[in-house]
């Protein structure tokens, strides 16, 4: 074979070599490879069982999944665009479906959540309950284990009636059942503490604060060094933020009740901030003017409600003439300010039960939202959602065998969060309408623990150990037991009585309560028993009715 023929066959064989099995076995990429999931079957674990009814499920589920698909493929080709861009992006202004096919519980209260607020870029949410707790959640941050990051309890033993963000999100405003405000930083750190009244001063402008519990509390819409909050009292206080010791303005409402006073259960302002609104246990809304001199209201409407309910919530629309209530007495009402001698519409049979139960718009104020209360454990609390105009149904949607009391549509994420009497938050979501928010932690999985990570309670024994490094030997059972036993607070020994003048905030018994004590005295012990029974003999003579002479003094010697 010449030397011609045998380099073609070996050119031959290498073209026959399969090159795309060799490049299988190399490296494409140096580093860690991520893993690509798919993020349409993580939202459909999130699914709401009760959202699509019929033949037309499989259908829509995979629109949806086609639909989440082609938007994270535009998100891989704009990623080199601008931080600007991005945020542009995320606002969401196609509000004409509500954003509830798919829903997460964030399940850390134990007791009816009465207070929920996000913060204006929509990352982190702040819950408050009935469980004096307040708990911060950060969609970000959070996976789905959706467990909050923080727990604070900021009012001592005070149930949490209402939450607000500032407008720049770095405090937020808590309303406990104490008579005194208090502002957070964004991190769960107290700033501020303002004043508590006199509660035996009779007029309420003559004293620097509320002298009961408060109720309701809200920002200045345009300046963010005020907020006013509300009390049973009777009282608005209008606060500056930098003055702690006394309130800026004081309003108080002379009811045509008995006594003068009632108690005002909810305020709100009017976005052009020139009205400022309370709801009062005796039916009534009255309507303040912010630029003074708060002698008058500038719109009353009595009997708006029924009497010795509780409005719950008032809420102005975006052109500062509608208003709407939820008031105690089951109803939501709207009204329009121009003509305020009755309401434009009724809607009646929204059960309510908590005095925290809310009411708002949807961001495109084509809707209004509620929640209603239920029995526990018999039925459903429903999120109701009512057309603007005419007050009638649109959704109403099972979110859990409890009642629900606050609700929060947040435009900028287009989700809806409610918190309910058992202590779940829901979040409601669409993976097509909504951005950011829960979809950021579905998708994220638990972090797991490395094979190095663990730890060791069993107690570590060194016999060669220097005496300064060695530790105590561990104890026994019995030994720790012994110990505890000894100890009074450990082993909850009760107070020992005081001796001499007394110590530690306990005084010493006195010359009357020795006397007192003595005439009480239970001497059953210094009695001979055989006496006690022989002073029954006579009587056991006279009337054997019952005792039989086996009883007699004679059968008794023997």
């Amino acid at each position: 074979m010449s030397q011609s023929d045998k380099n073609s066959s070996t050119q031959n064989k290498t073209n026959e070599f399969d090159w795309d099995s060799f490049r299988s076995f190399m490296p494409t990429s140096f580093g860690k490879q991520q893993v690509k999931k798919d993020i349409s079957k993580e939202f459909e674990k999130t699914k709401r069982e009760d959202n699509v009814i019929g033949d037309n499920k499989k259908a829509k589920v995979e629109s949806i999944e086609g639909k989440v698909k082609t938007m994270e493929g535009k998100k891989t080709e704009n990623q080199s665009d601008s931080e600007d861009e991005e945020d542009e992006e995320d606002s969401i202004e196609d509000y004409a479906e509500p954003p509830v096919s798919h829903e997460i519980k964030l399940v850390d209260h134990h007791r009816t959540v009465s207070a929920l607020t996000l913060d204006p870029s929509g990352t982190r949410l702040i819950t408050g309950g009935y469980d004096y707790d307040v708990k911060f959640w950060d969609f970000a941050g959070m996976n789905k284990s959706f467990k909050p990051f923080r727990t604070v309890q900021p009012c001592g033993e005070h149930q949490i009636h209402d939450l607000h963000y500032s407008m720049s999100g770095d405090s937020f405003l808590v309303i406990s059942g104490s008579a005194r405000a208090k502002i957070f930083d964004r991190d769960g750190l107290e700033k501020c503490e303002y004043a508590k009244g006199d509660p035996y001063i009779r007029d309420l402008k003559h004293t620097d604060g509320h002298i009961g519990a408060l109720t309701s509390g809200a920002w200045h819409p345009t300046n963010k060094d005020l907020f006013s909050t509300s009390s049973q009292d009777g009282s608005i206080r209008i606060w500056n933020v930098e003055q702690k010791r006394r309130q800026k303005q004081t309003i108080v409402y002379k009811s045509r009740e008995r006594g003068g006073r009632s108690s005002c259960t909810a305020i709100s302002y009017s976005p052009d901030s020139k009205l400022l609104a309370g709801a009062y246990q005796d039916g009534s809304l009255q309507f303040w003017g912010t630029s003074g001199p708060y002698l008058r209201p500038n719109v009353s409407i009595p009997d708006a409600h029924m009497k010795t309910t509780e409005t719950s919530s008032i809420l102005f629309s975006k052109n500062n003439q509608t208003v709407v209530t939820r008031g105690g007495d089951d109803t939501v009402k709207l009204w329009d300010l121009r003509n305020a001698k009755k309401p434009v519409k009724v809607a009646y049979n929204l059960d309510i039960v908590n005095p925290e139960a809310n009411i708002i718009f949807s961001p495109d104020e084509r809707l209004i939202l509620t929640g209603t209360a239920c029995p526990k454990g018999q039925g459903f609390g429903q999120l109701v959602m009512l057309d603007r105009d005419t007050l009638e149904t649109k959704h109403s949607i099972n979110v859990t065998q409890s009642s629900v009391v606050k609700v929060l549509w947040h435009p900028r994420i287009n989700q809806i969060i409610t918190g309910s009497s058992d202590g779940v938050v829901s979040v409601f979501y669409s993976p097509i309408h909504s951005s950011r928010g829960a979809k950021l932690c579905v998708v994220k999985e638990a972090k797991k623990r490395a094979i190095d990570d663990y730890e060791i309670n069993r107690p570590i024994i060194t016999p060669h150990a220097l005496p300064m490094f060695k530790d105590d030997e561990p104890r026994t059972t019995k030994r720790k037991i012994e110990k505890m036993r000894k100890d009074p607070i450990a082993s909850y020994r009760p107070d020992l009585p005081v001796n001499g003048p007394g110590k530690g905030g306990r005084v010493n018994m006195n010359q009357q309560q020795a006397v007192i004590k003595s005439f009480a005295k239970d001497t059953t012990r210094d009695e001979d028993p055989r006496e006690a029974l022989l002073k029954y003999a006579d009587l056991a003579e006279k009337e054997p009715l019952w005792v039989s002479n086996e009883y007699t003094t004679q059968a008794y010697i023997r």
